[in-house]
């Protein structure tokens, strides 16, 4: 009766090793993009609700100044407001400290009109690429 040895070799291991990290080098990238694009949508929220509040204190005082409740921001972004008595410009800038301070769309901006901005972003990107509206 003859008898096998089960179990893997060296080569196989290596070859597992090998593909594991060539998977790991590819979805790398692709996790922090999709990371950073959850960051941008939040802080996209954060403003447009920001706005909001900023439009239902106009539609009681028929003024922005003075608003109160309005956020600092997030982990990500500080958010400032920049009010008159017919025009708000809220901004969210990047904090240098935060893993987005690098990112590709920099800052972001909205007005009163409800133009979506931003400051500081690579070439060629578009509102739409970053707002995702």
């Amino acid at each position: 009766m003859r008898r096998f040895n089960q179990g893997f070799t060296l080569i196989e291991i290596m070859i597992v090793i090998a593909i594991i990290g060539l998977v790991l080098t590819i979805s790398a990238p692709l996790l922090t993009e999709y990371v950073k694009k959850t960051h941008r949508t939040e802080i996209a929220g954060l403003l447009s609700e920001q706005a909001q509040t900023l439009e239902r204190f106009y539609s009681k005082n028929s003024v922005y100044t003075n608003a109160p409740g309005l956020s600092a921001g997030n982990e990500f972004y500080s958010i400032t407001a920049t009010l008159t008595d017919q025009t708000f410009l809220l901004t969210a800038v990047r904090k240098a400290e935060a893993s987005m301070a690098t990112d590709k769309c920099g800052d972001f901006t909205l007005t009163n009109t409800g133009v979506m901005g931003m400051s500081n972003a690579a070439d060629g990107l578009t509102s739409k690429d970053c707002w995702g509206r």
